[in-house]
């Protein structure tokens, strides 16, 4: 890497620092930062939602005796498997921003829906003898109620209604020349060309993040959902994941007093399923039930769509108004440690379970425990990472449980390197991960300025 493009990452990281330390950085600044606080505000309730349903989940009775969480603690996989699960809930409605500044989602999942899941997740990945799939059908007697409803809540720190902008409908050209009014004028006003341009991006991968997780979660029979096709094979995930990326686009929507671009996206509930049919056809050749499912859903779901909602705020470093001073300093001074633009990997192993008649699901749980040996040898080198000469990271992240909670969030968004999966001849399975350090340093700037922590 030359040393112009490591003075402009170590630029970029400073400006977090400053952004704590000068009183005053102008309009743009703050109200990206209002923005920012929005948006945050916004996925604190809807994690928060998650939360709740979670537990309100593993705490339902199967039979008189035992709940769901007795049954997630039979084994890591079946943890894992229903953690995975859980964090797929979608939200219902748009969110509300409440007059006493904080930011409410309503999430909201159906008990058959749980059954099902949890009746798939046990033949899947259970071994036991003390649940049975009936079992779970009892759960629908056993609580009196169809569907499981919470509101998640996230501060804000200010009043900061939700204005709706007009929608830019997205016809291949440029989107920005087409707006007019205040919202033109104040992002004229605040950002540069590039910042929109990336903020609109960032809103566009999230949104295409968010028709992801709801098209996985389309169900094809009772018991099975897109998510288990994608499971099947490392070729099929790859198509799913190159598929998704071609939602189409509807519009594009700039806020007129915050720095927030919004992204919609949206795909044909038929398309769906005749993308599911023709890469079960050609890549696992499903058996024919299945298929004929399928195009029975393909005839019924007529023009249903699915739509997502994606949002992104720009960079900081291209805001236009931040006082000379500040740039100087950015310029000329800089805290990041040697590693902010390097990267880590880590190689897992685990073993395939030869007495598992599912040949299939046994090279998927093999790989599954070789990813998390990998994580955990990965968790291992991020804490031995130096901040200072006589700091590292493990000791940063003992100094409060909020970093700590941060820290495991950090690692859950490791990314597995697909090319590495290798499957021995002796049954052993291998998977190598890799995570970016940059984000780290950023969370590291973020909860040392938060929680007034020095660094020495």
């Amino acid at each position: 890497m030359s040393r112009r493009t490591k003075m402009l990452a170590g630029m970029v990281c400073l400006a977090l620092v400053v952004v704590f330390t000068v009183p005053a950085l102008g309009g743009a600044v703050d109200e990206q930062k209002k923005a920012r606080r929005k948006l945050m505000a916004y996925r604190a309730a809807r994690v928060d939602g998650i939360r709740k349903l979670a537990e309100r989940i593993k705490g339902l009775r199967i039979t008189s005796s035992t709940t769901v969480q007795d049954f997630v603690a039979e084994s890591d996989a079946v943890e894992t498997a229903v953690n995975a699960w859980l964090n797929g809930f979608k939200e219902v409605g748009k969110p509300k921003y409440t007059e006493d500044g904080t930011c409410e989602v309503v999430m909201v999942v159906k008990l058959r829906t749980v059954v099902a899941t949890l009746k798939q997740i046990r033949n899947r990945y259970y071994k036991g003898s003390k649940f049975k799939a009936q079992d779970f059908e009892e759960i629908t007697v056993t609580n009196k109620f169809t569907e499981i409803r919470e509101v998640g809540q996230g501060a804000i720190k200010e009043d900061d209604p939700f204005d709706e902008d007009p929608l830019i409908p997205s016809s291949g050209g440029p989107v920005f020349s087409k707006l007019h009014g205040p919202a033109r004028r104040y992002w004229m006003a605040h950002c540069t060309g590039r910042g929109r341009l990336m903020a609109e991006r960032a809103a566009r991968v999230d949104a295409q993040r968010r028709l992801a997780e709801r098209i996985k979660g389309v169900r094809i029979t009772a018991d099975t959902t897109v998510q288990d096709f994608v499971t099947e094979s490392d070729v099929v995930n790859v198509e799913m994941r190159t598929w998704l990326r071609g939602a189409r686009e509807i519009g594009v929507r700039y806020h007129s007093d915050e720095l927030i671009v919004e992204v919609e996206m949206q795909v044909k509930l038929r398309t769906v399923y005749a993308t599911v049919k023709s890469i079960v056809h050609t890549k696992i050749k499903g058996n024919n039930v299945k298929m004929k499912r399928l195009e029975e859903l393909i005839l019924k779901s007529k023009d249903t769509i699915i739509k997502e909602t994606g949002m992104g705020v720009p960079p900081r470093k291209y805001l236009k108004d931040v006082p000379p001073a500040v740039v100087a300093v950015m310029q000329t001074a800089s805290q990041a440690p040697p590693w902010i633009t390097q990267s880590l990997r880590a190689t897992g192993q685990g073993a395939l379970d030869t007495d598992d008649d599912n040949k299939a699901r046994a090279k998927l749980m093999a790989f599954r425990a070789a990813e998390l040996d990998a994580r955990r040898k990965l968790s291992e080198q991020l804490g031995g990472l130096m901040i200072t000469s006589n700091t590292s990271v493990s000791n940063f992240v003992a100094q409060n449980d909020q970093i700590n909670t941060a820290m495991g969030s950090f690692q859950q968004g490791v990314r597995v390197i697909d090319s590495s999966k290798k499957l021995a001849a002796d049954g052993t399975a291998q998977v190598t991960v890799e995570a970016d350090l940059k984000p780290l340093w950023n969370m590291i700037l973020f909860y040392q300025r938060k929680l007034s922590i020095t660094i020495r």
